[in-house]
């Protein structure tokens, strides 16, 4: 029971931290790198993997031996929910790991419990924990390594070296930055065993030797093909200040922060700076570990970075966990100073301290959980959803995102293909494959837009709009959905519908069974011109139910437009061609019941209507019944 009593608060931090990273789990779909480690890491065999994919980006050989058996275990790719408990469980360690750091270095229980928590309430490491990619764990496994690096250099007994060489091993082998810790750690028992040269020298050929089997991964994997040498980073280049105005408030919070991060990296840099402070005069040990283990990492990167563009905080979430005991140390030893001037225990007064960091760290967990403006990734399971809804084999559709998330969440029958397919690729290429593809699909899907900055923006959308019919514009969360056909009917159509006068007569119409997600209801109306008219005419689609308690008629929503939106003019157009018009009638308004669609045309200037053969002014076309449930179905 005592056990239990020592080990409760503990325990409470890990289901803490459990939860945060299971709320929402499956609710934001995956983002465009963590689709592709789902579908070229977990979903190919190892062997395809190392010789199609890992020798074109940068990472180390073990990320797809365990995504692959991951993948096994959790029965398939199906699941985003499973996929992601990988990192959740992985970086859930940490919370442990913090603690036993914590009470290491200071030798206080209550310490090592306060960086638990802070653990398993870090905003950044529970935004990586929720992905399926190899940063969550990476970060769990980093923190765990380092605790076991510390405990060696403290113990260094036969079990300490077994455990730190297996745990230092996993965790270097999962990223290349990892090494960052690996050196900082080295430098950290240099100094506190330097007159130790028999443990010494273990140590140093062990890291070396980890070291050179992930040097020999890359050389076989990165080097030899020549990825290295051509890989430019895909981030950005070495920036000094970008160490107080990013590094340090995403390290300490995360990057879902709802205040001006710049100004608030400059305040922390200076609380992580007396923190420091704060610790070199009360304990030379503590702030060697802290030190090296959080300004190591970041420096080496920065020195990567001044050759590759790969100056991002995520490269060394392995300083997370110093930060964290800066922080806490730096608390209560603050604390400690203060107890002369206020009654309280010295854990009540350093926990008053960090409250600063729980408001600030509760406040960036809603923004990541609640706030639309930090959404983690465009809602491609939304836009899957209702492509399969729409989308038959004859269409095709063309993504201009190059977003391997499509590829996850696309389930329909139609090809797809990506285009533009990269930044650079000419304008003319991109209008010769569209002509190449013109006229061999019912019709074609533009889906998503193409990511900021690329110079060839727009050119698809440009093109469809200059030689097709657009018969479709939607947005799924944010994501445009364009549907484009030729503007020449191919369709046969054996009798007329109606007559309108002696100008135009209805062929037919198509009327989508649902809203579309923006709230219009999508109608398609084939026309054929009969005869010229002396005035411009209009045509009209009017919805009609219960009485509009707003107008005080049935009429409820309309679509007024020149033929296909003024390309056509009746005072000139060609009798007996046959031509599509599109209408969208917003629906948002609608009270439950059953509605009538109506058409017709009429002569704008004057308002008059043409008639039907038996005198009526407008023609039934179809009904529809709305339900408020069925309208808030996405």
């Amino acid at each position: 029971m005592s056990s239990l009593r020592l080990f409760l608060p503990l325990i409470l931090a890990i289901l803490l931290g459990f939860f945060l990273r299971l709320h929402n789990l499956e609710s934001v779909p995956l983002r465009g790198d963590e689709a592709f480690s789902v579908l070229y890491w977990a979903d190919l065999p190892v062997g395809e993997s190392l010789t199609r994919i890992a020798q074109g980006e940068p990472h180390t050989p073990l990320v797809y031996l365990v995504a692959r058996i991951w993948r096994q275990f959790v029965g398939g790719i199906d699941s985003v929910f499973a996929l992601r408990m990988l990192s959740v469980l992985g970086n859930l360690l940490g919370v442990s790991a913090m603690y036993a750091l914590g009470a290491r270095l200071s030798g206080v229980r209550s310490i090592g419990l306060v960086a638990a928590f802070l653990f398993a309430l870090h905003p950044f490491e529970i935004w990586h924990s929720q992905e399926f990619r190899n940063y969550g764990y990476w970060a769990g496994m980093s923190a765990t390594t380092l605790w076991l690096g510390l405990r060696l250099i403290d113990r260094g007994r036969r079990a300490d070296w077994i455990f730190y060489a297996a745990a230092a091993c996993f965790t270097t082998l999962t990223i290349y930055t990892e090494p960052f810790s690996l050196i900082a750690l080295a430098c950290f028992a240099i100094i506190e065993r330097r007159r130790d040269p028999r443990f010494l020298r273990p140590l140093l050929l062990l890291q070396a030797g980890i070291g050179m089997l992930l040097v020999i991964g890359f050389a076989l994997i990165q080097v030899l093909p020549g990825f290295a040498t051509s890989y430019p980073g895909l981030v950005q280049a070495f920036s000094l200040t970008d160490y107080f105005t990013r590094f340090v408030p995403v390290l300490v919070l995360g990057t879902t922060i709802p205040f001006d991060m710049s100004a608030l990296g400059c305040a922390l840099s200076l609380v992580i700076a007396l923190a420091s402070l704060i610790l070199f005069r009360s304990s030379k040990r503590q702030f060697r570990f802290v030190a090296l283990t959080a300004v190591m990492p970041l420096l080496l990167l920065g020195l990567v970075s001044s050759h590759y563009n790969l100056f991002h905080p995520r490269y060394v979430l392995s300083a997370a966990p110093a930060f964290i005991l800066a922080l806490v140390l730096g608390s209560f030893g603050l604390a400690a100073h203060l107890r002369r001037f206020f009654r309280l225990r010295p854990g009540a007064l350093g926990l008053l301290v960090l409250s600063p960091w729980f408001v600030l760290a509760l406040a960036t967990l809603q923004a990541h959980f609640n706030d639309p403006a930090f959404r983690r990734a465009p809602a491609w399971d939304e836009l899957g959803r209702f492509l399969k809804s729409r989308v038959v084999e004859t269409d095709l559709v063309i993504q201009l995102s190059v977003d391997p998330a499509f590829g996850y969440y696309y389930q329909s029958p139609a090809p797809e293909m990506a285009l533009p397919v990269h930044s650079a690729q000419p304008v003319a290429e991109i209008e010769m494959e569209l002509e190449r593809l013109r006229g061999r699909f019912g019709s074609i899907y533009v889906v998503s837009r193409e990511q900021a900055g690329w110079a060839n923006a727009g050119a698809v959308v440009a093109w469809m709009t200059d030689n097709l019919q657009e018969v479709l514009l939607t947005d799924t969360a944010g994501l445009p959905v364009r549907q484009y056909m030729d503007w020449a009917i191919r369709q046969q159509f054996d009798r007329e519908v109606a007559r309108f006068g002696d100008a135009v007569a209805l062929l037919g119409h198509e009327l989508a069974p649902d809203p579309l997600p923006t709230g219009e209801l999508l109608l398609w109306i084939t026309w054929k011109p009969l005869s010229r008219t002396e005035q411009s005419l209009k045509s009209f689609v009017h919805l009609y139910g219960p009485v509009n308690p707003a107008t005080g008629s049935a009429l409820w929503s309309q679509d007024d437009q020149y033929p296909q939106g003024g390309r056509l003019d009746s005072k000139r157009w060609r009798a007996g061609e046959v031509y599509r018009d599109v209408y969208y009638l917003p629906t948002g308004d609608l009270a439950d019941g059953e509605y009538q669609i109506s058409v017709g045309w009429y002569d704008p200037a004057g308002g008059a209507r043409l008639s039907l053969a038996g005198g009526a002014d407008s023609y039934a076309l179809d009904s529809a019944q709305f339900t408020a449930t069925a309208r808030s179905e996405p």
